[in-house]
């Protein structure tokens, strides 16, 4: 149990680093060295936990979007409005987004970089395809209640993935600006309506 808790330690180490390191000198800049010398480890530790960059970044994209979804209660979309619930999820978020604020930057830029870097662009595709999935599994249930008019599920999924991709830029570019979650709230329910 004691090296579970160690190791545990040492990946969080290790991503916390990371993302010190991807804010202040940018994901191709900043090497696994860097990252390294950041969370006082070896590059042995590193390679324990990740196999290269991309794994490293995989990972983190992975726990934020982990967070994103631990906030959708499950046995909330077996019971209830579906609309009501996608559209609450921008409330539920905010805490996410505050934390993940500092990590928001990183992924938005490696989004850009994806388009020109195909091994960044499959990473990128892969967590892509999942949210789609999730959100898409989600609408088609709502639409299968009633509470959701018959639209095209994914089409849906992925016009509110760009609309929260552009809420992101708008929260980075201009955070004293209008109330993002409030405009979230606003922007679901015309799309779900």
């Amino acid at each position: 149990m004691k090296q579970e808790l160690r190791s545990k330690a040492t990946k969080d180490s290790i991503l916390r680093a990371a993302v010190e390191c991807f804010q202040k000198k940018g994901y191709y800049t900043a090497d696994i060295d860097d990252i390294c010398k950041k969370a006082n480890l070896t590059k042995g530790a590193f390679y324990y936990h990740f196999t290269n960059k991309q794994n490293l970044i995989l990972e983190l994209l992975g726990q934020w979007a982990n967070k994103v979804v631990e906030k959708i209660d499950i046995a909330d979309i077996e019971s209830k409005n579906i609309r009501e619930i996608i559209s609450s999820i921008p409330e539920k978020f905010r805490p996410v987004f505050e934390e993940a604020n500092k990590q928001l930057p990183i992924f938005l830029n490696l989004y850009i970089k994806a388009i020109s870097d195909p091994d960044l662009k499959k990473i990128f595709i892969k967590s892509y395809k999942e949210i789609l999935h999730f959100f898409t599994e989600i609408i088609k249930k709502g639409i299968s209640n009633g509470s959701i008019k018959k639209i095209n599920a994914e089409d849906a999924s992925k016009i509110l993935f760009s609309l929260a991709i552009g809420w992101l830029m708008q929260g980075l570019i201009d955070p004293e600006g209008d109330d993002w979650v409030a405009l979230a709230k606003k922007s679901i329910l015309m799309v779900l309506k």
